[in-house]
């Protein structure tokens, strides 16, 4: 499928509200805005994963070299390279459980002899040793899948009374040869070992009232899907144990044009299913539809709950956009003048646990009928690579690439592949494309998203002052080319909050650091009003 792939620098945000990172404790942050600090990880490495635990001990892990994992116990400001659970690595993952087990998935690891599987690994020593989550057949790896792995998500619970090795695992992930359905295998021994796949919209996983809405959403996820994230609920909340899993997808009429080995199509809506049973029914909803024409893939969106189990999605999409009319100012090299081509940043969220979005109103009940808009209008230009993290329901993070420039997009809505790598043919593009791009690093915050997407409010930072990418960002997965369809990046940036709510944000610079980075929250309001210390 199309997304398979094998210091500490104070900043002053120079966005739309301008906030300066200071180097104040957390505990005293005061101001208006949120503002951060950058510190370097690493070597340089791609889409890399983030994690806090309950104590504010903070992992980030990337595929580049392995599954090289660092972590930090000061907040993010320094960090050190932990043991690597695997030589071999592709896309990855890191969670938490509430004994401050850490898990890491990995795809194409070195534990099975089948090609294209996902592996578990566990530390109970942060990150010093590493156990494997064995699959239901030996030498099978953790997903022991017929069908093939590609994207992978985690998620740990410890049940009520239970401890680490009693605690809930779910790997989440779709399948490369199949038609690309959603896929989980549980463990209920904290990961030692796993059952076989499940497929979250087959029959009879599915509850009875549920059968009509499975197959909508059966129609728009054959073939073309994303996956995005998977969460279990803690004990003590409402829909404790709920197991979620969401995906993006394009819709029937497009998987007709071929399956998303090459994500040539619009993946225009958004979709989880749920779980209150361990996995042995599902509840499929739809949370949003952007509409045909209107992409979501940039390539992935970010997924997450907040600490009272409710689901949030966060994805950049060009939902303003006529796809014929920015196709052709494409071409014609015209789109600048068009803000209404350009791909933005929202949010859609449920406060009931997933069954409705931001109120519902949307043509699948339950789903939004308005998502909530971060970037101001002001903000023109591209945005990419979204990832979200949220503290108390309606309070939320997200985190951004963004350049000045317009990205040219096709006819189905989907970037130009080299688009932003500059125009002319030495780059292999029409001389009508835009200059090269130049990306930087965007934080934003909303503390009332209980208000209706109208009227909820957002406080923007441009966290990096010195673009951390040069040139093209494709979403195209293995079917983007070199040289002018950048990949360097691979396909996404992850943000987490630590215990009292504050932001980290890992990201990767290509431009003139060249390093796996982190930008942590030094001052404003963090988005857990009365954190546990």
């Amino acid at each position: 499928m199309g997304v398979l792939r094998r210091g500490g620098l104070a900043v002053v945000g120079l966005g739309s509200i301008v906030a300066v990172a200071v180097s104040a404790p957390v505990a005293v942050l005061g101001a208006n805005t949120p503002g951060y600090s950058l510190a370097n990880v690493g070597a340089y490495g791609g889409e890399p994963s983030i994690v806090s635990d309950s104590l504010g001990q903070l992992y980030d892990t990337t595929p580049s070299g392995g599954t090289v994992t660092y972590t930090s116990t000061n907040r993010g400001s320094s960090w050190k390279q932990v043991t690597t659970a695997d030589a071999n690595s592709g896309d990855d993952c890191l969670a938490t459980d509430q004994s401050n087990a850490v898990y890491l998935c990995n795809l194409a690891g070195s534990q099975g002899v089948a090609p294209l599987q996902a592996d578990v690994w566990k530390s109970i020593n942060n990150g010093t040793t590493w156990t494997h989550g064995a699959g239901a057949i030996p030498q099978c790896a953790t997903s022991c899948s017929p069908f093939g792995v590609d994207r992978d998500w985690v998620a740990a619970s410890i049940p009520s009374g239970g401890t680490s090795g009693s605690a809930e695992v779910v790997l989440m992930y779709h399948d490369f040869y199949g038609p690309s359905q959603i896929w989980v295998n549980i463990s209920h021994d904290g990961g030692a070992t796993f059952g076989a796949p499940q497929e979250v919209l087959a029959s009879p996983a599915v509850t009875p009232g549920a059968v009509t809405g499975t197959l909508v959403a059966q129609g728009y996820t054959f073939c073309n899907t994303v996956p995005a994230g998977v969460r279990i609920v803690p004990p003590g909340l409402p829909h404790a144990g709920r197991i979620f899993v969401a995906w993006i997808a394009a819709d029937l009429a497009q998987n007709a044009t071929g399956c998303n080995v090459s994500m040539l199509q619009s993946f225009h809506t958004l979709w989880v299913s749920y779980s209150d049973d361990n996995g042995i029914t599902w509840t499929p909803q739809q949370a949003f539809d952007g509409g045909v024409g209107h992409d979501a893939s940039t390539p992935f969106v970010g997924f997450t709950t907040d600490n009272q189990g409710n689901p949030y999605f966060g994805f950049t999409i060009n939902l303003n956009a006529n796809p014929a009319t920015c196709s052709a100012e494409s071409t014609a090299g015209t789109v600048q003048s068009d803000t209404s081509c350009e791909y933005d940043m929202y949010v859609v969220w449920s406060r009931d646990g997933g069954s409705t979005w931001d109120g519902g109103g949307g043509l699948i009940p339950g789903s939004a009928a308005r998502p909530y808009r971060v970037n101001p209008a002001g903000e023109r230009g591209t945005h990419f690579f979204p990832a979200i993290a949220a503290g108390d329901p309606g309070l939320v993070d997200v985190a951004y690439l963004r350049t000045t420039e317009i990205l040219p997009t096709d006819a189905f809505g989907k970037a130009d592949p080299g688009g932003c790598a500059g125009p002319g043919p030495a780059n292999g593009n029409p001389t009508t494309y835009p200059p090269t791009c130049s990306w930087n690093l965007y934080g934003a915050q909303s503390l009332n998203l209980t208000s209706s997407p109208g009227s909820a409010t957002w406080t923007t930072t441009q966290i990096t002052s010195t673009p951390m990418h040069i040139g093209d960002i494709c979403n195209l997965g293995i079917a983007c080319v070199a040289p002018s369809s950048n990949r360097n990046l691979l396909d996404f940036i992850t943000e987490a909050i630590d215990p009292q709510g504050c932001a980290h944000i890992a990201y990767s610079d290509d431009n003139t650091v060249n390093k796996l980075r982190a930008a942590n929250q030094t001052s404003g309001p963090c988005v857990i009003k009365h954190p546990v210390h």
